[in-house]
């Protein structure tokens, strides 16, 4: 089927959006680990984005909204990777972003904030129903889902202990994690899982 003139244009200009719209993604994220989630303000982001400050406030409403847009982005990159160490015999890319003490601190301070601002609170209930789906679709049945559930808690709290104390053997610790993941994830009952495993 032809796509007329109005349709390709309108493809296109969704296209330019989104595309901007990884941009500020990625600016807000290198500016929040940066400086964290207070010292960082709009006008640099926007500035680093290269778009101006008005036009990121027709992306995001707040530093907040942006922040939790920040914070889904990466417990999609998380989930991601734990999808791709479900393949036998692949190395696990997940672990990197534990070691990153700046994610986790990011991460906690959004989660804080939960207790101040009842708007964050609510999308962070949103952002944590999206992930409980991918979680259920990867995972199939409910034991399958409560295995991965166990494998990201385990992330997360190593990736929150990395603030305070540093891992210094990353190799070893990569190891160890990979070896859990292997006891953990292959018993998932998702045909698809299972498939990746082959």
């Amino acid at each position: 089927m032809l796509k007329t003139r109005e349709t390709r244009v309108e493809e296109r200009k969704e296209e330019k959006r989104s595309e901007k719209r990884d941009r500020i993604l990625r600016a807000a994220e290198a500016i929040f680990l940066d400086k964290g989630f207070h010292a960082a303000s709009m006008n640099e982001i926007a500035e680093a984005a290269d778009v101006s400050t008005p036009h990121l406030y027709n992306f995001y409403a707040s530093k907040a909204a942006l922040a939790l847009a920040v914070q889904l982005k990466m417990g999609q990159e998380t989930f991601d990777a734990l999808k791709t160490a479900m393949s036998a015999g692949k190395k696990n890319p997940s672990c990197e972003s534990i070691f990153d003490s700046r994610r986790s601190s990011l991460m906690l301070t959004i989660l804080t904030e939960c207790t101040r601002n009842p708007d964050i609170k609510e999308k962070i209930t949103e952002n944590g129903a999206r992930l409980r789906a991918m979680i259920s679709e990867a995972g199939g049945d409910q034991e399958g889902q409560y295995r991965i559930l166990c494998v990201m808690a385990m992330y997360l709290g190593m990736s929150i202990s990395n603030i305070f104390t540093l891992v210094e053997n990353r190799e070893l610790m990569t190891k160890i994690l990979a070896q859990a993941e292997s006891c953990i994830l292959p018993f998932c009952g998702d045909k698809k899982v299972k498939a990746a495993q082959h």
